[in-house]
Protein backbone atom coordinates (compact mmCIF):
# COMPACT_ATOMS: atom_id res chain seq x y z
CA UNK A 1 0.00 0.00 0.00
CA UNK A 2 2.83 2.67 0.77
CA UNK A 3 4.59 1.53 -2.70
CA UNK A 4 0.82 2.49 -4.41
CA UNK A 5 0.54 5.78 -2.59
CA UNK A 6 4.38 6.77 -3.21
CA UNK A 7 4.28 5.75 -6.79
CA UNK A 8 0.84 7.72 -7.31
CA UNK A 9 2.59 10.67 -5.14
CA UNK A 10 5.56 10.76 -7.84
CA UNK A 11 3.06 10.36 -10.87
CA UNK A 12 1.25 13.41 -9.49
CA UNK A 13 4.53 14.96 -9.83
CA UNK A 14 5.86 14.19 -12.87
CA UNK A 15 2.55 15.49 -14.29
CA UNK A 16 2.66 18.57 -12.48
CA UNK A 17 6.64 19.40 -13.33
CA UNK A 18 5.40 18.15 -17.44
CA UNK A 19 2.59 20.38 -17.21
CA UNK A 20 4.53 23.75 -15.82
CA UNK A 21 7.65 22.80 -18.23
CA UNK A 22 5.13 22.76 -21.26
CA UNK A 23 2.92 25.78 -20.85
CA UNK A 24 3.03 28.67 -22.84
CA UNK A 25 1.69 31.94 -21.96
CA UNK A 26 0.63 34.52 -24.51
CA UNK A 27 0.21 38.46 -23.73
CA UNK A 28 -1.24 40.52 -26.76
CA UNK A 29 -2.15 44.26 -26.94
CA UNK A 30 -2.29 46.76 -28.90
CA UNK A 31 1.37 48.00 -30.45
CA UNK A 32 2.07 52.04 -29.85
CA UNK A 33 2.08 53.73 -33.21
CA UNK A 34 4.28 56.81 -34.44
CA UNK A 35 3.25 60.00 -36.07
CA UNK A 36 3.40 58.53 -39.49
CA UNK A 37 1.09 56.11 -38.93
CA UNK A 38 -2.60 57.90 -40.73
CA UNK A 39 -0.09 58.61 -43.55
CA UNK A 40 0.94 55.41 -43.93
CA UNK A 41 -2.66 54.26 -43.39
CA UNK A 42 -3.60 56.80 -46.06
CA UNK A 43 -1.29 55.13 -48.71
CA UNK A 44 -2.59 51.15 -47.69
CA UNK A 45 -5.82 51.76 -48.17
CA UNK A 46 -5.41 54.33 -51.60
CA UNK A 47 -3.92 51.29 -52.90
CA UNK A 48 -5.87 48.09 -51.57
CA UNK A 49 -9.09 49.78 -50.56
CA UNK A 50 -8.97 47.88 -47.19
CA UNK A 51 -12.70 47.94 -45.29
CA UNK A 52 -10.38 47.45 -41.51
CA UNK A 53 -6.81 47.01 -40.43
CA UNK A 54 -6.58 45.10 -37.46
CA UNK A 55 -3.07 45.30 -35.40
CA UNK A 56 -2.55 43.05 -32.50
CA UNK A 57 1.03 42.16 -30.48
CA UNK A 58 2.35 39.09 -28.46
CA UNK A 59 4.42 38.55 -26.46
CA UNK A 60 4.94 34.49 -26.07
CA UNK A 61 6.71 33.10 -23.45
CA UNK A 62 7.31 29.18 -22.78
CA UNK A 63 10.04 26.30 -22.41
CA UNK A 64 10.90 27.20 -26.09
CA UNK A 65 11.90 30.74 -25.17
CA UNK A 66 10.23 34.14 -25.11
CA UNK A 67 9.00 35.15 -28.65
CA UNK A 68 7.32 38.76 -30.03
CA UNK A 69 5.20 39.15 -32.96
CA UNK A 70 3.11 41.28 -34.50
CA UNK A 71 0.04 40.12 -36.44
CA UNK A 72 -1.79 42.43 -39.17
CA UNK A 73 -5.21 41.36 -40.36
CA UNK A 74 -6.12 43.33 -43.68
CA UNK A 75 -9.73 43.10 -44.04
CA UNK A 76 -11.27 43.00 -47.33
CA UNK A 77 -8.98 44.42 -48.93
CA UNK A 78 -9.74 45.49 -52.95
CA UNK A 79 -7.16 44.42 -55.69
CA UNK A 80 -5.77 41.67 -53.97
CA UNK A 81 -4.60 38.97 -56.56
CA UNK A 82 -5.09 35.17 -55.89
CA UNK A 83 -1.34 34.22 -56.99
CA UNK A 84 0.26 33.52 -53.97
CA UNK A 85 3.72 34.88 -54.97
CA UNK A 86 2.34 38.47 -55.68
CA UNK A 87 0.69 38.24 -52.59
CA UNK A 88 3.39 37.27 -50.35
CA UNK A 89 5.17 40.63 -52.60
CA UNK A 90 2.17 42.89 -51.67
CA UNK A 91 2.39 41.33 -47.56
CA UNK A 92 6.27 42.10 -47.29
CA UNK A 93 5.74 45.49 -48.35
CA UNK A 94 2.47 46.27 -45.95
CA UNK A 95 4.75 44.32 -43.67
CA UNK A 96 7.58 47.05 -44.28
CA UNK A 97 4.76 49.83 -43.95
CA UNK A 98 3.38 48.57 -40.51
CA UNK A 99 7.24 48.53 -39.49
CA UNK A 100 7.79 51.99 -40.07
CA UNK A 101 4.32 52.68 -38.31
CA UNK A 102 5.58 51.56 -35.19
CA UNK A 103 6.90 53.61 -32.50
CA UNK A 104 9.22 50.60 -31.45
CA UNK A 105 9.55 48.56 -34.85
CA UNK A 106 12.53 46.56 -33.17
CA UNK A 107 10.17 45.13 -30.44
CA UNK A 108 9.17 42.26 -32.60
CA UNK A 109 10.88 38.93 -34.12
CA UNK A 110 8.25 38.57 -36.54
CA UNK A 111 5.46 40.71 -38.66
CA UNK A 112 2.34 38.40 -39.68
CA UNK A 113 0.52 39.71 -42.22
CA UNK A 114 -3.00 38.01 -42.90
CA UNK A 115 -5.51 38.82 -45.75
CA UNK A 116 -9.28 38.25 -44.64
CA UNK A 117 -12.19 38.03 -46.21
CA UNK A 118 -14.89 38.74 -44.13
CA UNK A 119 -18.86 38.16 -44.59
CA UNK A 120 -21.74 38.73 -42.95
CA UNK A 121 -24.94 36.72 -43.38
CA UNK A 122 -27.52 37.97 -40.74
CA UNK A 123 -26.28 36.83 -37.55
CA UNK A 124 -24.02 34.49 -38.79
CA UNK A 125 -20.05 35.96 -40.13
CA UNK A 126 -17.32 34.00 -41.28
CA UNK A 127 -13.93 34.53 -42.14
CA UNK A 128 -11.11 33.18 -45.10
CA UNK A 129 -7.40 34.45 -44.66
CA UNK A 130 -4.58 33.79 -46.24
CA UNK A 131 -1.77 34.56 -44.22
CA UNK A 132 2.49 35.25 -44.55
CA UNK A 133 4.97 35.48 -41.83
CA UNK A 134 8.81 37.53 -42.05
CA UNK A 135 10.96 37.76 -39.82
CA UNK A 136 11.86 41.14 -38.59
CA UNK A 137 15.21 41.40 -40.26
CA UNK A 138 13.46 40.13 -43.51
CA UNK A 139 11.83 43.44 -43.39
CA UNK A 140 13.37 47.09 -43.73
Amino acid sequence: MKSFKLSLSLLILLFSVTYLTACTSTQTYTPELNANQKVIADSINSRYGFENIEITGKKMNGSGGNHTNVTVKFINGKNIPTDEATQTTIAKELAQLIKKALKNPNEFESYTILFVTKTVDGAYASEKYTGHEFKSSEIN
